[in-house]
This record gives C-alpha cells, sequence and structure tokens, in this order.
C-alpha cells in the first residue's frame, strides 16, 4: 500500500460536521483524508439544502419587498419583474462560493480531498469507489 494512502484520521462524510472535524485533526497534527461522495464538499446543507434555499429566500424576499414595502418608503420601483434564471444563477455562484472555501480551507490545512462513495472495509480500512476506480485509504481513526 502507498504511503499517501495512509492516514491518522478517515473521515467519511465533508458535510459542516466532516470538514469541520478534518480541520480540527489537521490543527491537532494529524494526517487527515475527508472523503465525500460529491464533487463539492459541504454535504447536502450546503449543496442542496439549507445555503441554496436561503439564496433563494433572501432573493424572493427582496421581490416582495420591492412590491410591497418600497412604496411607504416613498421608493418606486416601476413595473416589477422577475427574472428566475437570474435569480438561479446567484443562487449557484453562492453555492460555489462556499464550497470552494472549504476545499481551499482544507487543502490550506493540508488535508486530503477524496471524492466518491466510502465503505468500511476492515479494521482501520475504508474502501473508496470513484472515478478513478477503488482506492484502500488506512487510518488508525475513523470518523463517520
Amino acid at each position: 500500500m502507498a504511503e499517501q494512502d495512509s492516514f491518522d484520521l478517515i473521515i467519511i462524510g465533508a458535510g459542516p460536521g466532516g470538514y469541520v472535524a478534518a480541520l480540527r485533526a489537521a490543527q491537532l497534527g494529524l494526517r487527515t483524508a475527508c472523503i465525500d461522495k460529491g464533487p463539492a464538499l459541504g454535504g447536502t446543507c450546503l449543496n442542496i439544502g439549507c445555503i441554496p434555499s436561503k439564496a433563494l429566500l433572501n432573493s424572493s424576499e427582496l421581490y416582495a419587498r420591492a412590491g410591497k414595502d418600497f412604496k411607504a418608503h416613498g421608493i418606486g420601483v416601476g413595473e416589477l419583474s422577475l427574472d428566475l434564471a437570474t435569480m438561479m444563477k446567484r443562487k449557484d455562484r453562492v453555492v460555489t462560493t462556499l464550497t470552494r472555501g472549504i476545499a481551499g480551507l482544507l487543502k490550506k490545512a493540508g488535508i486530503e480531498s477524496v471524492t466518491g462513495s466510502a465503505s468500511l472495509a476492515g479494521e482501520g480500512r475504508v474502501e473508496v469507489e470513484g472515478e478513478g476506480g477503488t482506492r484502500i485509504l488506512t487510518a488508525k481513526n475513523i470518523l463517520i
């Protein structure tokens, strides 16, 4: 087994719990790998859940306020329109900015990000099925 496949800690899942744990482990000097099945780190919350929803809710709230509240403040906006494609592009930019930020933090901390579907393969072993095939990682500790 290659040296780069051996770690002090392997974390399965790069959501809010996983990437924060990986960063803390690296701060403590542990050689760490963080595995996620998606190419963008951050888990469900960042990629398809909380953050995209909040970005769209923010845009929707601004649209509603422009139609209702602005007039009371003496602000006229003319005919109000909604460009859903632009709204969705903004949401995608928010998500991309945050996922790239997490990737940058992990890289700077020396954490190896591994993309693929992970499964336990025996004591201290994790098998990762990814685009490049199967990879076996070993570690003293595994965090799921």
